[in-house]
């Protein structure tokens, strides 16, 4: 196998390690979490069919701070194959995303939230609309390890395997899955009643009913982008929220149990309330109000432990 590593120079401000560790896609295969490195792995399915295998880390917080990654292919890597990783893995860490407004207004709160604006919002997303759809009905009224499951059933059975260690799969394409009928899908994974779901998007992706380009026009309004994600079967009003953030779209909070139980414990104090008090919360943080409550979360929680 030939070894290369390829380097995406870093805007300031970027903490690598908040990117990994606050948001559980990087425990989601094909990623493999290396927490002491800190880095994560996964394989990837090229363009051309080939499939490569990838360690994606950071040399550091320092001014001139990079992404390396390292790739494990069979082959010379062509320069455009090079710039189709490169970009695959900036989507990835959302490393072309402004993030200044938001930490501009957690500096003018002050307080803790300040430690926002150091550098992290960037939660790992996968490097197509596909595959962080097929993990958010995963995540569906069912506990993380529940969607861990399904997500790891989904890649070795459908995905492509890596040659130097053939354990190790891609995330299956839409191909993969849709190409099969139903019944066999069924048989194949356990995903109860969302495997309708899946294979249902798996065969408008694969028949270009749905384009990930539907979704990631920066120009389209976010309520356009959420009504398009909500006419998806089995994606409701949560997974919309949660894909809107994958999509870089922070207007809409994902409300589910977590959210109910952190309302509880920290804004109403075990009594009972209502959502439109819950949200309101956050209303006059606009189009971040996800990042507002995703890191009031993950302060709360820290202060706790």
């Amino acid at each position: 196998m030939k070894n290369l590593d390829i380097k995406i120079p870093v805007l300031k401000p970027f903490v690598f390690q908040s990117a990994l560790n606050s948001h559980g896609w990087v425990d989601l295969l094909p990623n493999t979490h290396d927490p002491v490195t800190p880095s994560f792995s996964r394989v990837e399915e090229m363009q051309s069919g080939d499939v490569v295998h990838l360690n994606v880390s950071s040399d550091g917080e320092s001014q001139n701070q990079q992404i390396i990654i390292s790739v494990g292919a069979s082959r010379q890597l062509a320069s455009h194959e090079k710039e189709y990783l490169k970009s695959s893995v900036s989507h990835m860490l959302r490393l072309d995303e402004d993030f200044s407004e938001f930490y501009d207004l957690c500096k003018t709160r002050g307080g803790t939230w300040k430690g926002a604006a150091r550098g992290i919002g960037r939660l790992l997303r996968s490097p197509g609309v596909f595959e962080d759809l097929v993990k958010v009905i995963c995540t569906t009224n069912v506990q993380w390890g529940g969607t861990k499951r399904m997500v790891q059933e989904l890649v070795n059975m459908f995905g492509r395997p890596y040659g130097d260690a053939p354990e190790q799969k891609t995330f299956p394409t839409s191909f993969a899955i849709g190409n099969l009928p139903f019944d066999e899908f069924q048989q194949k994974v356990r995903l109860g009643y969302r495997g309708e779901y899946v294979h249902r998007l798996a065969r408008q992706f694969a028949d270009g009913e749905l384009r990930g380009s539907d979704f990631q026009n920066s120009d389209t309004p976010t309520e356009e982008i959420r009504n398009k994600l909500l006419a998806i079967k089995g994606v409701g009003n949560y997974a919309a929220a949660s894909m809107l953030m994958l999509l870089g779209r922070y207007d809409h909070i994902p409300v589910d149990t977590v959210f109910r139980q952190f309302m509880t414990e920290k804004y109403f104090k075990g009594l009972p309330f209502s959502l439109p008090d819950a949200l309101a919360i956050y209303e006059d943080w606009g189009r971040w109000k996800y990042l507002a409550y995703w890191f009031d979360m993950i302060s709360f929680e820290n202060t706790v432990e």
